[in-house]
């Protein structure tokens, strides 16, 4: 799904790109060269983990300043802005549902510009920038995946150099925002695959603190694959290989569970269990294949399962970084 998600960008570049540059002419930089363009992959898509209706999480560089050479030209920094404004129209995509094209992560979030130059990527994301430590940790899932590779690998360099600088992690500060999810994104009673104590994001998480405090010195943690970013730290004994089984077997199993949940219901977003009594659980254990003769004993031994690979994820996430 992920080597599809980026054929499809990858087209609908070029395709955008050929729509405006009839029109405005190709971008050039201050030397009349080609002023370079890339799509950044972030999220499930940047680790190439896209499962059934994930997001599809991106994030738009370009060279630097400069204008257009056609018959009506603008700078370059309208241009990139209406080429990712273009593209996003151009891929068919639910706002609601299922492969929504996401750029929330880009600097400054939502209030930011859709496109950036590489420089202000450089400043945003830097010991002086402006960038949340939250922020840091994303980027361990960028790569290139459509345009420039020339600029995407300029951009993933930078990173390297940022996310991977040796800086302190503050794990207080890390784990107050993993509470203030527990807080906001879970409701009482109620089990969220995702968000929940145990949930996948503890394993995301687990790796994710453990690639920033280690990476400086061990390069090959630098993976934006969460399973091979695991599987690095056990063979670099940072991780015990029973944790590390641990931890592999509930990744898939958690993220088997999601991908279920989303087809019975046919909405991405929503990552709660149903109540363990329910027609809808029964379905849902059925759906991932708890198919036994008798429904309801599918059910329970489904309830089992999601109540160990939880619990061990749990166990693990707070004994290696403290409680939630």
């Amino acid at each position: 799904m992920t080597q599809l998600a980026e054929v499809i960008l990858d087209r609908s570049l070029k395709d955008c790109q050929t729509k405006l540059n009839a029109v405005h002419g190709p971008p050039r930089l201050a030397n009349k060269k080609p002023c370079p363009f890339t799509v950044l992959g972030l999220g499930k898509f940047g680790g190439k983990e896209l499962g059934y209706a994930s997001d599809i999480e991106v994030m738009f560089v370009y060279g630097d300043a400069g204008r257009t050479g056609g018959k009506q030209p603008i700078d370059n920094s309208e241009y990139f802005e209406r080429l990712g404004a273009e593209l996003l129209q151009w891929i068919e995509a639910k706002q609601e549902g299922i492969f929504h094209l996401d750029v929330r992560l880009r600097p400054h979030g939502g209030k930011g510009s859709l496109t950036n130059p590489f420089d202000e990527i450089t400043k945003y994301y830097s010991a002086s920038g402006l960038a949340a430590p939250f922020e840091r940790q994303s980027l361990i899932k960028l790569r290139h995946v459509a345009g420039d590779a020339a600029l995407g690998k300029r951009v993933e360099a930078h990173r390297d150099s940022y996310v991977y600088s040796g800086k302190p992690w503050n794990i207080a500060e890390a784990l107050a925002l993993r509470r203030q999810q527990l807080k906001q994104l879970v409701e009482h009673g109620t089990v969220n695959l995702k968000h929940s104590p145990g949930g996948i994001v503890d394993i995301e998480y687990a790796m994710q603190y453990l690639q920033i405090i280690h990476g400086h010195r061990l390069p090959v943690l630098r993976t934006p694959n969460t399973m091979q970013a695991l599987a690095t730290l056990v063979e670099c004994g940072l991780v015990t290989r029973q944790d590390g089984e641990t931890l592999r077997k509930a990744y898939f199993f958690i993220r088997m569970l999601i991908d279920g949940l989303r087809m019975v219901r046919g909405n991405a977003k929503d990552r709660v269990l149903p109540p363990t009594d329910s027609d809808e659980f029964i379905f849902l254990a059925r759906r991932v294949g708890y198919t036994t003769d008798d429904w309801q004993a599918g059910a329970r031994h489904l309830h089992t399962d999601i109540g160990q690979h939880m619990t061990l994820t749990k166990e693990f996430f707070e004994r290696t970084f403290g409680r939630l």
